[in-house]
């Protein structure tokens, strides 16, 4: 009994010891399990992340290739564009210009590179030039400037400037595209001559002075009354045009519109209304100041205006309306009682002036001979003119 006791206890001991071993076995093989799945795992991840690194440098160097064409692209285009254009920095330093940049200028790169564009900008419009950075909610901005080109030249331009911003959005300079619109600028000054201006004379047309002379009686119907309205008539006009034909009498009409602006100020519209009729705003003074003026006109035309004529006489008539003596304040009116006062000095005599509302016409004495010229003026007489 006692072997068999001591060989069944021994085999218990082997039968536990196996189950052990199985158990330690089972447990190993599981890691073992366990560790060649993590490895297949980590090395699935491991290609994938390869993969995706390699999917990513190729992106990055197509990315660089089409930066690179692209660059190549703009430079061709911003060195064969026809219209001027400059990279400025944020400091408004020229970057880069191109060719049509420098013969728009007159410069070469060189001596445009590294200075501030606002140095290029006439003084009077540099207000025009915004700051960098505040083109407006698009980084974009619009204006007309004029640039002084080589040898003091003055160009107007319009300017379209735009900002250029990195990757991230920051701003890393400005693209200006330059236009020359001088040949514009010129062609809209010629249209506006043509609207207001006398072909012949140089002076105000009638359509401008009757919107000048609405304007000022407007101001002074508000404000109150301040200068005069003078209106003029060659006399004898249509005797220089039968006699020495048209073209004297176009000279004729030159030299009086000269005569008429070298004696007034520039702030004062002067106007040819037609043929040999001229007009005057004065912008300030009383009725006594447009006497004055009415009477050194009368007497400038008939010392220096000169024709071919044999007589050797150039005289003119003018009417003189105050706009404190009118009644009432209207363009319309006032052109009126001038126009009525200028008849009055033709009727009796011509070669003077009258005032609407004062004693009057005043006559001026015929042109001296020319030797006595140079002879000291005689003083004006109270009821009459030398």
């Amino acid at each position: 009994m006692d072997v068999i006791r001591r060989w069944t206890g021994r085999g218990a001991a082997w039968v536990v010891a196996a189950w052990v071993v199985m158990v330690l076995l089972a447990g190993a093989v599981q890691v073992v399990r366990l560790a060649l799945a993590l490895t297949s795992a980590l090395s699935g991840l491991l290609e994938h992340w390869s993969q995706r690194l390699e999917v990513l440098r190729a992106a990055s160097r197509l990315a660089s290739a089409r930066r690179a064409r692209a660059a190549d692209r703009w430079r061709a285009a911003f060195e064969a564009a026809p219209l001027g254009m400059a990279k400025v920095s944020l400091d408004g330093r020229l970057e880069a210009v191109n060719p049509a940049f420098c013969a728009l200028l007159g410069e070469p790169e060189r001596a445009l590179l590294g200075r501030r564009f606002s140095a290029l900008v006439y003084p009077d419009d540099l207000e025009v030039l915004e700051p960098t950075g505040t083109q407006g909610a698009k980084g974009q901005a619009k204006g007309e400037v004029r640039l002084v080109c080589a040898g003091g030249r003055l160009c107007w331009c319009e300017l379209a400037s735009s900002v250029l911003r990195d990757a991230r959005g920051r701003a890393e300079n400005v693209l200006v595209n330059v236009v020359d619109i001088t040949r514009h600028k010129r062609s809209q000054a010629a249209l506006r001559d043509l609207a207001t201006r006398d072909p012949l004379s140089g002076l105000a047309n009638r359509r401008w002075f009757e919107l000048q002379l609405a304007g000022h009686t407007r101001a002074c119907a508000e404000e109150g009354p301040r200068g005069a309205l003078l209106v003029m008539d060659l006399d004898n006009f249509k005797v220089v045009n039968d006699t020495l034909g048209h073209q004297a009498g176009d000279r004729l009409v030159i030299e009086v519109a000269l005569t008429l602006r070298r004696h007034l100020r520039d702030r004062d519209l002067v106007a040819r209304l037609g043929g040999d009729e001229f007009a005057i705003v004065l912008s300030d003074g009383d009725a006594r100041a447009a006497e004055a003026v009415a009477r050194k006109l009368v007497l400038a035309v008939r010392d220096e205006v000169t024709t071919d004529q044999t007589d050797g006489g150039v005289t003119m008539s003018v009417g003189v309306a105050a706009f404190e003596l009118l009644p009432t304040l209207r363009a319309r009116e006032a052109l009126r009682q001038a126009d009525a006062a200028m008849y009055t000095v033709k009727r009796s005599g011509r070669n003077g002036y009258a005032v609407v509302g004062a004693a009057g016409p005043h006559h001026a004495r015929p042109r001296r001979p020319v030797a006595d010229l140079s002879a000291r003026p005689v003083p004006m007489a109270v009821a009459g003119m030398v």
